[in-house]
Parts: structure tokens; sequence; C-alpha cells
């Protein structure tokens, strides 16, 4: 996950010379265009470009290519891509285009007589991406701006970006994989989560209508039949006789009941009901919480696509935690998630255990390790990986970040809104009022062991002359670029090293400590197996040597690194996708008694 997955997208003007790309002529190529198909279009090539099973950015793009735009306009993106460091740099669609492109549809485009087969005409399908490339101008300037501006110098610089950093890498992602976002979300709710929340069953089947084991089984079905356009060519299904000839088949209308919307539904979503002015502004914020919480489209025929491919993932991996939450008051929602952050530091443990198990009864991996200081006052050491001289300090972190934070024109409220999930807010000089979360925790664990202040009872940390603190976090987009440069400072600003060497590392006493890494679960799942083939300390000590400033994050380092070929999938998130893929076929196949 790097900028160069944004890579250059295609102007307009770079394949149909005569179009303007501004909003007058993008509201004239819409009007002209039949709003379901459209939508229903945008949906479609959005599951083809991605698909991670699709082998690679080039073909992902040729598949929807060739599906829109004649040899010459190829020829055209050809030229463009040979002047813009080649193919693999140069997109003409992506899932945030198609996201903006979907938004501005529902506001300017109106149903044909003959729609659902408007896009077999080659003029409507030459308009339709002439519309996506001016919606990509569009996307441009609502998460770019000024942000990239070096106005201030390079550390305002960067921190300026963040937001559109991760705006930037949403709107260019793959899906997670199925394996991983059903095998984790399975395995965290069913296995973990109902232990710390007991009214896990009860409020779901509530909120949801349905238990959270048919909810699942639904999604996966889903998944299967019509996330990969590949398999049947469209998508699309039937919302109301899908899984007609199945015993799940009132199941499945309660599960489409839930997660879908109509397009009526989804335009007040998002512009509201009493729209009379065509010329919006365009700095109305894109809420996509509507695509999010019913990622399923219906059209008024009762055809059904999946809008967004990665919202609807995240229905697999995390989604009964917000249908628990929505509409609790902010205490009770409070206990859901804390519920939810101590079930994944449990998994997050016990991935641990698997990687680090007792050697000869020789305790390498503690979790949950409770200390006090010379106060009494206790802290909680998530995890803490003791091997030789050297040490790995986890604080493990499910949180959120919120969508209106991000690109605010004040680039400190995003800053501050960071520093409130994974860092230190309040008055500096009085730690009562002081909010300290992440990187917070981190630093005050690591100055407690430096004053020798946790050895009282137990001696763990007696041998320990290097550390790497690690701050593990369910939120994959913190290993976008810039982000561990941003929290590896704060961190080192709580620290309060007594030097820095030029390498990096942080000196404090007889201590080095290395700075900050962000690690993310699916990177700790990807190591579970793959640490069978190399040292998990050795591969700490080679990135911080080469990416001391934290600007790559260690994902992307593996990724370009001898490390990159001893990465292997995760096995047992794959066993428990297939547990519950075997438990949806048989819930399926099985007769009504």
């Amino acid at each position: 996950m790097n900028l160069n997955q944004v890579g250059v997208y295609v102007p307009v003007s770079e394949v149909f010379p005569d179009i303007q790309s501004n909003l007058e002529t993008f509201k004239d190529i819409l009007q002209q265009l039949s709003r379901t198909d459209t939508l229903f279009w945008c949906a479609r090539i959005n599951l083809i470009i991605t698909n991670p099973i699709e082998n690679g950015h080039i073909s992902r793009q040729q598949v929807a290519i060739d599906k829109f735009l004649t040899k010459s306009e190829i020829e055209a993106v050809n030229q463009f891509a040979m002047a813009h460091g080649g193919a693999n740099r140069v997109t003409v669609f992506f899932r945030g285009q198609l996201l903006e492109l979907m938004r501005w549809a529902l506001l300017y485009c109106h149903n044909h007589p003959n729609d659902g087969k408007t896009f077999e005409d080659p003029n409507t399908r030459r308009m339709f991406v002439q519309a996506a490339l001016i919606a990509s101008d569009l996307w441009s300037k609502w998460v770019y701006g000024n942000r990239f501006s070096l106005e201030g110098g390079i550390k305002i610089a960067r921190e300026r970006s963040l937001g559109a950093i991760r705006k930037a890498i949403e709107g260019t992602s793959l899906c997670a994989e199925l394996t991983r976002s059903f095998g984790r979300g399975w395995t965290i709710f069913m296995d973990y989560f109902r232990k710390q929340y007991g009214l896990l069953a009860s409020e779901f089947q509530s909120k949801a209508g349905l238990s959270i084991e048919d909810y699942f089984k639904c999604l996966l079905i889903i998944t299967v039949h019509f996330a990969n356009p590949r398999s049947n060519n469209t998508g699309i299904f039937n919302a109301t006789t899908f899984a007609d000839s199945t015993p799940l088949k009132d199941v499945f209308q309660k599960y489409i009941t839930f997660e879908s919307q109509s397009i009526d539904e989804f335009k007040n979503a998002l512009w509201g009901s009493g729209i009379n002015k065509l010329e919006m502004q365009y700095e109305m914020e894109y809420d996509y919480l509507s695509m999010r919480e019913k990622p399923i489209l219906r059209a008024e025929d009762n055809r059904a696509i999946i809008l967004d491919p990665i919202f609807y993932s995240e229905k697999a991996s995390i989604g009964p935690l917000f249908v628990l939450t929505k509409n609790k008051a902010r205490g009770k929602a409070n206990e859901v998630f804390s519920a939810f952050g101590k079930a994944f530091e449990n998994y997050s443990c016990d991935i641990l255990n698997k990687m680090f198990p007792d050697i000869n009864a020789i305790k390498q991996l503690f979790c949950n390790l409770k200390k006090k200081d010379l106060n009494e006052r206790e802290s909680e050491i998530d995890a803490c990986i003791n091997k030789g001289s050297e040490s790995a300090i986890f604080e493990i972190k499910a949180v959120w970040i919120r969508e209106d934070k991000i690109l605010n024109e004040n680039y400190e409220t995003y800053l501050q809104h960071l520093r409130e999930k994974y860092g230190v807010v309040g008055q500096q000089d009085n730690p009562k009022a002081q909010t300290i979360k992440g990187v917070g925790q981190l630093a005050r664990i690591l100055n407690n062991i430096f004053r020798e202040e946790f050895q009282a009872n137990n001696r763990e940390f007696s041998e320990i002359v290097t550390i790497y603190p690690i701050l593990l976090v369910y939120d994959s987009f913190l290993t976008a670029p810039v982000y561990g440069n941003f929290l590896a400072s704060e961190f080192e600003k709580l620290l309060k090293p007594d030097h820095k060497r030029g390498s990096g590392e942080l000196i404090k006493g007889r201590f080095t400590v290395h700075p900050l890494i962000i690690l993310t679960i699916e990177d700790l799942e990807n190591l579970e197996l793959s640490v069978e083939h190399f040292s998990f300390f050795e591969l700490l000590s080679d990135y911080s040597t080469s990416c001391p400033d934290r600007l790559i994050s260690l994902k992307n380092y593996i990724a370009d690194s001898k490390y990159n070929k001893q990465i292997y999938r995760n096995k047992n998130l794959a066993n428990k996708c297939l547990e519950l893929f075997k438990e949806a076929k048989l819930a399926i196949a099985t007769k009504e008694q």
C-alpha cells in the first residue's frame, strides 16, 4: 500500500480532446445517462477494479477498459501511459472516482424509458467514460486541494498531507481477500467477542432481525456469488427471488431488507430529500455512511448489486460491531467498543502465542502483563516478547477514525483526532487532565521500565537493553505513507530520550529504543506462519535500518524486501472461512423438516 497505487489518472482531454472538465459539462453528460444503468455500471466496474483475485493493476484496468473504450481511445490511453511512467502507473478507473460518479449520478441522472439496456448503445458508453474521467478531477479536488503544498516546511507539509494520503489510498484500494475478511470476522465475533459481551446474540437478533450466524451465512453466500463479476459477468441478482429454492429463503429476505437501500433512499442519504437547486456546492461533504450501513443497492425492478465491495467486505470483518452500537447512548456504545477492544487484544495475543510458544519451559511472550510502579499505580503491558537482550513491547488498539475529521480544512483538527485515538491530549502540565492512548501508553510503560519501577516484583526486563515499541492496530490504513512518521514523532516527544542517534535510535540510560513501529492486524496475520522462515527480531532490525524515519510502513518495506518471498497465507483464517462456508452450504442444501 503506497502512493504509487494512486498513480496518475487519465484526464478526459487526453481521450476526448473536445470535452472540458468542468461541472457544467459533467452535469450535461450525466443528464443524458439513465440513472439506474449508470449506478449499476459504476458498481460493476468497481467490483472489477477492486477485485484482489484479478492478476495485477493492468489486468484489472484492461477488463474495464475493454468494456467501454474504442480502439482509438485505448490507443490514446496507451500514449498517455507511455508519457507518464507506463501502464502500471496510469489509471483510467478507480474506486474513489466511481464512488464520486455515483454521488453525482444520483443528483443529475434520471431513468430513461429503456433503462436496463441503455448501455448497449456505444455513444452512451462513451458518455459514461467521459463522465467517469471528469469525476476523477472532482475527486482529486476534493481529496488533494492544496494539501500537498510545501508551504511552512517539510514537517508541516507532511502533517497537512495526512488526510489526503489516507483518502488517496482508500480511493485506490483493493478489496480484502475473502478468507481474510470472513476468517477474521467469524473468529473474532464467535470465538472472542461473545465471551466479552454476553448480549451479542440477543441484541444482534433484535436489531438485525436475524441471528448473527445467519447474517454471516447470507453475507458469505452473496459475496461468493456476486462479488466477483468475472464469475457471472454481471454481479447483479434479483433481491426478491434470490435463494427462493433454499431453506434460507425467509432469512435471505430479512437480510436483504436489513442490508439494502433503494436508489431514492441512497439519493436522500447523500443529498437530502428537499433538493431544488442542481447547482449544489461541490464542497458538500461526501458521507459514506449510507454505503457502509447498506452496501447493497436495490432498483425498482428488484435488481440488486453490491455498491462497493470494500464496504461490503468490512461487513464481514467488523459489521456486527456497528450494528450493535447504532443508536445506543454513548456510554452503552462505549461498553460495546470496549468489549470489542478486549476481544481484539485476545485475538492478537493468541496469534502471538502461536508465533512465540514457550521453549523448554522458558517464556518468550508475556500477554496482559500487569505491573505496579513504585507508587503502586498499576499499568498493563498488552504484550511483550523478550528474547535475549531484545524486547518487542506491544500496545494493541482497535479504534476508528471519524470520516468528518480526515479532510477537515484545518489539518490540525485531523492531527488532534489522531492524537485522541493514538496519542495524548489534554493539559501538558497536568497529567490528571490528560487522555493517554496508544503511543502515550507505550511511552509511559517504557519510562517506567527505564526507571526500573516495574522490577520490584519481577525481573522480565532486567537483561533487556534493546526495545522495539510496537503499536498494533486494527485500522489497515495506518500503513499509508507518512502515518508511521507522524506517530513515531509523537512517541519520541513523549519518551523524552537522552539523545537520538543519526541512525534513528533513541537512547535513554542503558536502553536503545528503536523508532515506533506500526503493525496492523493484517501484518500480524501474515507473520503468524511466516516467522517460521525468518527471525522476527531480524525483520524489525532490518526495517529500522532501512526506514528509520518511518515514512514507509513495515508492510510496504516487506513488499519490496527479501522478506516478501517468505510471507505465507494464514491457514488458520482460511480454515475458519472454510468452516463458515461449509455451514452456509449445508444450510442452503438442507431440506426443511
